[in-house]
């Protein structure tokens, strides 16, 4: 009797002791799907010419109206309206997007101001090209002379 009674208290001394096994919850099955990455944008995608224009950051009034036309896939010139010379660009790709860093050049805005320089990120969004800029002085890349947003479509 004594040797069942130490089995029984062995029994639930163990039955309290242990965890209760639940098991592993496939975790992937609940896991909403990924969004699929947008296509990587190339510089077949933005060959050619572009006619745009440059807004204010916090406005829809147009400060500048535009045209682009690539030398080569990674060069290009910006043709602003009213200016006689042309800017020049290099452009990268990373991902769905287009960086654009210009060479230094006389502000539209104040020909006797210091020499500017451009930074710009682009995206294409329903056939056209859309982005922001940020302006600096060519000799303090650390500035910031302007803020915008800008869009471009594609010349025939």
């Amino acid at each position: 009797r004594q040797s069942m009674r130490k089995a029984l208290m062995l029994a639930v001394l163990l039955a309290a002791c242990s965890k209760a096994e639940t098991p592993a919850t496939d975790t992937t099955a609940m896991a909403p799907a990924a969004a699929a990455a947008p296509a990587p944008l190339t510089a077949a995608d933005v060959a050619g010419k572009w006619s745009g224009t440059s807004m204010a950051e916090t406005t829809d009034s147009v400060t500048l109206r535009w045209t682009t036309e690539n030398v080569d896939d990674m060069n290009g010139k910006l043709m602003i309206e009213g200016q006689k010379d042309a800017i020049a660009f290099t452009r990268t790709f990373d991902g769905d997007s287009m960086i654009a860093s210009s060479a230094p050049y006389a502000n539209p805005a104040d020909a006797k101001a210091p020499k500017i320089v451009f930074r710009s990120i682009g995206r294409l969004k329903d056939g056209k090209l859309v982005g922001t800029s940020m302006n600096m002085l060519a000799d303090k890349p650390d500035s910031v002379v302007s803020r915008g947003r800008w869009e471009a479509t594609k010349m025939p």
